[in-house]
């Protein structure tokens, strides 16, 4: 069961290294507690990373039994794992957000697979713009951890995309996606709420933060601070996506050499980098 075997290691598990010759493979997640969820499989929604389950763990320590009256919004659910988990935890008010229908009709499935019913607000939305003006205790997100292709890597990404496939903007273009989140980010984040977000070092994120503060001449509405980091290894995700490794490779290092991207290299060639949970909150006055 992940969230065992795989709990506090560094190296590369499963979850994500093993491409499934079935597409109704299922894989159960343990998140402490006594509390596990149950998955199936799609070529087109990423399967629960090993930062996705970083992130479960941290929200399990973070809430206690008293928080099932607060309203959670999950944006980019994906999978719809942090929303069905804040369900297990007890919460009633839950909604969850993601660009992709096939995400949202896959969440849907996970929810009715481990609840048999319906109580989630699963919304097609890009970031949070099909969601009515309301506002949320809690927001999570975790965004897609690289940045901006160039533009021959993303012509040779093009070339390569299957339909059915996971598109490139699942895992690229994650500092604009960012900065459209945080801008937005305060209309959403009651005054005492949290923004939850785990930023992948791959996307630049001390080039994100300074863009955020320079946007708002240094006086942002939200305040953040870094609550747990963790070092990763890099995956590829797809076998069309291994393919081009070495020009995806050397994509990171023309990113690393302009300090937007941050990561090492072990002696058998293998990219580790730092995924970091990342809380925003309004700025008292």
């Amino acid at each position: 069961m992940l969230g065992l075997i795989d709990h506090g290691l560094v190296g590369r598990h499963s979850l994500n290294s093993d491409n499934p010759k079935h597409l109704d493979d299922t894989y159960k997640i343990y998140f402490g507690l006594g509390q596990s969820l149950d998955f199936i499989h799609s070529p087109n929604v990423f399967k629960v990373s090993l930062a996705g389950i970083r992130l479960g763990h941290y929200l399990m320590r973070k809430f206690d039994s008293s928080f099932s009256d607060k309203r959670i919004l999950d944006v980019g659910t994906g999978s719809g794992v942090h929303a069905l988990l804040m369900r297990k935890l007890g919460n009633h008010d839950i909604t969850a957000t993601d660009i992709s229908e096939h995400s949202i009709e896959q969440a849907k499935m996970h929810e009715r697979m481990n609840f048999h019913q319906h109580a989630i607000s699963f919304l097609t939305s890009d970031l949070f713009s099909s969601l009515p003006e309301r506002q949320f205790q809690t927001i999570i997100f975790n965004p897609p951890g690289w940045r901006t292709p160039s533009a021959s890597l993303t012509q040779r990404l093009k070339s390569i995309e299957q339909e059915g496939e996971m598109p490139i903007q699942s895992m690229f273009y994650g500092e604009e996606v960012i900065r459209r989140f945080l801008h937005d980010l305060p209309r959403y984040l009651s005054p005492t709420g949290t923004a939850v977000v785990g930023f992948n070092s791959m996307v630049g994120i001390s080039d994100v933060l300074s863009k955020y503060n320079q946007s708002h001449q240094d006086t942002p509405p939200l305040a953040y601070r870094l609550m747990e980091r963790h070092t990763l290894p890099l995956l590829y995700y797809s076998d069309h996506w291994r393919m081009i490794s070495n020009a995806l490779n050397k994509e990171f290092e023309h990113w690393s050499k302009q300090d937007m991207a941050a990561y090492s290299i072990d002696k058998n060639g293998e990219i580790f980098w730092s995924y970091e949970i990342i809380e925003f909150f309004h700025r008292t006055k």
